[in-house]
């Protein structure tokens, strides 16, 4: 039974979209008491004209135009705990829900650090089996997978057969996982890979007690002051794992909230929800230092849309690029163009929902462009 379930998800679903949490059955993250408000700023903020590429060829375009022509649902400016500018569109308002896509997987990075600080997990160089008894690949650590390049062999695609195919519309993910295999030596070839993910999960669940939705509410949720509960897909009424990949489902504005936290340097209303330490290690840009002990992350990682003069790299689940020598931004992205960008350089997160990519090669430039545009009127709150 669970196989034709399986095949129906791959043949009547096939290509992955923005309402899919409405078919997978999916855990409840509750919002806490409060919520925390943000200030609708003076109507100063003019967004800039931008500049960007589609098929390498330039182009110019007002911001509201270009959303909407882009298949965006949500994109919101906030700075310094100011709203600067709120734009839905293609049918899309305040309320509507939004999924991450691999969004989830930068949230992922912060329940790890979580984990860390409170001691469930020792240090990020231990080996996974020490969690995981039944995965003996002995030299695979949790900084392989954070930093996905754990050597598990990973074949991309929509057929059945696919491990894109098998983690997406898996019924049981932790089995999936389990299956993994070995294929070249960890820590030496970064690749994208969802499994990594999946372990990670294992690994949550078996140190915190609890299902990782339910961590993440605890944790996180109860204390960022999101207005709305959010939800987490999960494999199967059955199973019950969260689709550690993907699946995180919310409102735009608080997806802006939980950038904020990590603006905030794992601070929001007076609470540290995550250390400092963490975050700043999981996205500042990769270790250079070919003696260096530390995870170095991945320098100008091999995505098509993004060169090296960009100054790319990919942290523990982050992507991010150094501006200069001192100052980065760095970002979570999603499948279809899902964007939690932070700029710490003008205390300004900015998120970008939408049903599709859209005609623009790389959106983390016109994102960049926003923050460049934000001036420093006041000293960071949080």
């Amino acid at each position: 039974m669970n196989k034709l379930i399986y095949l129906n998800r791959c043949i009547f679903h096939n290509v992955p979209r923005i309402t899919d949490y409405r078919y997978f059955p999916f855990a409840t993250i509750k919002k806490g008491p409060a919520t925390t408000s943000f200030i609708p700023a003076p109507d100063i903020w003019q967004p800039p004209t931008i500049e960007y590429q589609f098929k390498q060829q330039p182009l110019s375009a007002e911001l509201i135009p270009l959303l909407d022509q882009t298949g965006t649902t949500a994109c919101i400016v906030m700075q310094q705990n100011q709203i600067l500018f709120e734009h839905y569109a293609n049918g899309y308002t305040k309320d509507s829900i939004n999924t991450s896509f691999s969004v989830a997987k930068s949230m992922v990075a912060v329940l790890v650090g979580i984990a860390l600080d409170e001691g469930l997990i020792t240090s990020i160089e231990d080996p996974i089996g020490k969690y995981l008894p039944h995965f003996q690949h002995g030299s695979i650590t949790i900084g392989h997978l954070l930093t996905m390049s754990s050597g598990l062999s990973y074949q991309e695609g929509v057929t059945p057969w696919s491990d894109d195919a098998k983690v997406y519309y898996g019924l049981n993910l932790r089995e999936q996982a389990l299956k993994a295999k070995v294929i070249e030596s960890p820590g030496t070839t970064y690749h994208y890979n969802n499994y990594n993910l999946l372990l990670l999960g294992l690994i949550l669940e078996k140190v915190t007690g609890v299902p990782v939705p339910q961590y993440f509410q605890e944790k996180i949720w109860q204390y960022i002051g999101a207005e709305a509960d959010a939800s987490w897909s999960l494999d199967s009424k059955t199973s019950g794992f969260a689709k550690m990949e993907s699946g995180f489902n919310a409102r735009a504005m608080d997806f802006v909230r939980f950038g904020a936290l990590c603006l905030q340097g794992g601070k929001m209303n007076g609470r540290q929800i995550v250390s400092t330490d963490w975050l700043h290690e999981a996205v500042c840009p990769p270790a250079t230092k070919p003696d260096s002990k530390k995870y170095l992350g991945v320098l100008n990682p091999p995505l098509s849309r993004w060169t090296a003069s960009n100054h790319g790299y990919y942290k523990y689940l982050w992507w991010g690029w150094k501006i200069d020598d001192s100052t980065f931004d760095y970002f979570a992205l999603g499948a279809k163009g899902q964007f939690i960008y932070i700029c710490p350089r003008t205390q300004a997160v900015i998120v970008r929902f939408g049903k599709k990519w859209g005609s623009v090669d790389w959106w983390p430039a016109i994102l960049k462009q926003i923050g460049d545009s934000l001036g420093i009127n006041s000293k960071p709150t949080d």
